[in-house]
């Protein structure tokens, strides 16, 4: 029995010192790790990759412009299947925020009448590319302005989470 207790005593002093290093570490096991993007590389996510090639505040897009005191931000993005079966994709899993989270401010404009904007929903198989364009109106006073992606699955557990800080 004495041989049995030292063993537990053993094998608890690692759990207690190892829980003390990520804690001490500043490690949070429990935190959704970000990615910061950087325009013209590529990331992979855990269905596709993706480069954002541009991401540019620009005063007309297609014929259309910001509402009075608001500003348009046109994204430049292309995305490759990577997972066995053909992906689901959304044009609402990117999102724009800022400092003051009101998310709900940062509106991405459903414009689907031209020709490069990406599709609010599509699929995207194995080995496929497809570059879109999405637009985002945002209020001109917003400050400290990204761009989102997070990965969530069906059962909504989170991956991480890319984030491109845009600049004026």
């Amino acid at each position: 029995m004495g041989r049995f207790k030292l063993k537990v005593r053993i094998a608890l002093a690692i759990m207690i010192i190892t829980a003390s290093a990520f804690t001490l570490s500043g490690c949070d096991l429990f935190r959704t790790p970000v990615v910061d993007v950087e325009i013209g590389r590529l990331y992979s996510t855990q269905w596709f990759n993706f480069t954002i090639h541009s991401a540019d505040m620009v005063s007309e897009f297609g014929g259309h412009t910001a509402g009075h005191g608001h500003q348009l931000w046109v994204v430049r993005i292309t995305q490759t299947g990577t997972f066995r079966e053909p992906v689901p994709m959304f044009i609402d899993d990117w999102y724009m925020d800022d400092d003051s989270f009101r998310a709900e401010h940062l509106a991405l404009v459903a414009f689907e009448s031209h020709p490069e904007m990406m599709p609010e929903e599509f699929w995207l198989p194995r080995g496929t590319s497809e570059t879109h364009t999405m637009l985002f109106e945002v209020p001109a006073n917003t400050t400290n302005l990204t761009l989102n992606f997070l990965e969530v699955d069906d059962a909504n557990r989170t991956g991480s989470q890319f984030t491109l800080n845009l600049q004026r």
